[in-house]
């Protein structure tokens, strides 16, 4: 199992340095410490989760893990079992997403279920912005808001993006 925290760190209620040092720095999160701890402690009873990557963890209006390719279905279990666990026990909406090999197709996933009509680059103040533009009927079917959509591809990729509603 890859986790953003080491398996020490995962299985004590105290950090390393290495860890303590990762959470100072802003590379992981408090909720990427709580939800790991929980996942490590699931893999005990749950033999599925027990070779599953966590990338990163994104406490938005929804609980957004990021896994590794292929380990989003491991992460969601059979008929949902494993997701249900983790959303009642942080009392919050979950969104699993895989990482994904290109900006698009991460893009697609994070907004999903609403369309994308198209990525466009802006060339702004010396700047590169990427404008997603997405149906306007689909402004209220989306799970991130656009101000938290831009946080996160910004944490991401570096970028700077905006969603852009047409139509």
């Amino acid at each position: 199992m890859q986790l953003p925290l080491c398996e020490v760190c995962s299985k004590s209620e105290i950090l390393c340095n290495s860890c303590q040092d990762k959470l100072d720095k802003g590379i992981i999160t408090k909720d990427a410490v709580t939800v790991s701890r929980f996942i490590y402690n699931m893999s005990d009873k749950m033999k599925s989760i027990r070779d599953i990557k966590i990338s990163k963890v994104i406490d938005c209006e929804v609980l957004l893990i990021i896994t590794g390719r292929g380990d989003a279905a491991k992460l969601v279990g059979k008929g949902g079992s494993v997701v249900k666990k983790i959303a009642k026990k942080f009392k919050k909406s979950i969104r699993i997403l895989e990482e994904a090999p290109n900006f698009k197709e991460f893009v697609e996933e994070l907004i999903f279920p609403a369309p994308v009509n198209g990525i466009n680059t802006l060339y702004r103040d010396n700047q590169e912005i990427m404008r997603i533009r997405i149906p306007a009927v689909q402004k209220n079917h989306l799970l991130i808001s656009p101000e938290n959509f831009s946080q996160l591809i910004s944490d991401f990729y570096n970028l700077k993006a905006e969603i852009i509603f047409e139509g």
